[in-house]
């Protein structure tokens, strides 16, 4: 599987795919994603710098009037917080108030008519391995359910439906030319991932 990177802009640092990168799917209204998934992805930046490059990206695939360009360069610029992700860390008494050490990426959005389009929904099914020894009437079948799927978004960030990802945070793992290597969503023990990233490291 490829994994189906398009980007809008770049809010912070510079981003080319290297050897090895590792990616976190994130909307800024999103409280698991600030509670568990940053801290992790810190974490692992922090132990793999060097080896592995991380970023992140934000999507949106609800709440647009929450998940948008300008409420993630007030993240960056004043660790400022919105929605339930606001709610979640004042209802704990937490603060956010630590810098995103790598590059952070804004996802493309497209809208529900083009997911809809038939062109679109053929590149999602060539590039997703459950769909890959199918038989006719099975692939018929998949495009009706892809359609229902797609339809059910009003607009959604390319890269998150692209590669039909179940929510944030997810994290991927990619080579230089884009081939998915490992791939989780939510929270997984840090000792748990550090095992399958190691498989993936040049001795």
């Amino acid at each position: 599987m490829t994994f189906q990177l398009k980007y809008s802009e770049v809010l912070q640092g510079s981003f080319e795919p290297r050897a090895l990168n590792l990616m976190m799917v994130f909307q800024v209204n999103c409280p698991g994603c600030f509670l568990q998934g940053f801290p992790q992805m810190r974490s692992l930046h922090d132990k793999y710098q060097g080896r592995i490059s991380c970023s992140a990206l934000s999507t949106a695939f609800e709440d647009f009037d929450l998940n948008t360009t300008e409420n993630i360069k007030l993240l960056l610029e004043e660790n400022y917080l919105t929605g339930e992700t606001k709610k979640a860390f004042d209802t704990n008494n937490l603060i956010w108030n630590e810098a995103i050490p790598f590059p952070v990426l804004v996802d493309a959005i497209i809208e529900r008519e083009e997911m809809l389009n038939s062109q679109f929904i053929d590149s999602v099914i060539s590039n997703h391995k459950q769909f890959s020894k199918v038989l006719d009437h099975e692939l018929v079948e998949n495009k009706t359910s892809l359609q229902h799927y797609f339809n059910h978004y009003q607009k959604c960030g390319f890269t998150f439906a692209s590669n039909l990802l179940q929510g944030t945070p997810t994290f991927v793992l990619f080579n230089a030319s884009m081939a998915v290597l490992l791939q989780w969503f939510g929270h997984v023990n840090n000792k748990t991932i550090e095992k399958e990233l190691n498989k993936y490291l040049v001795s």
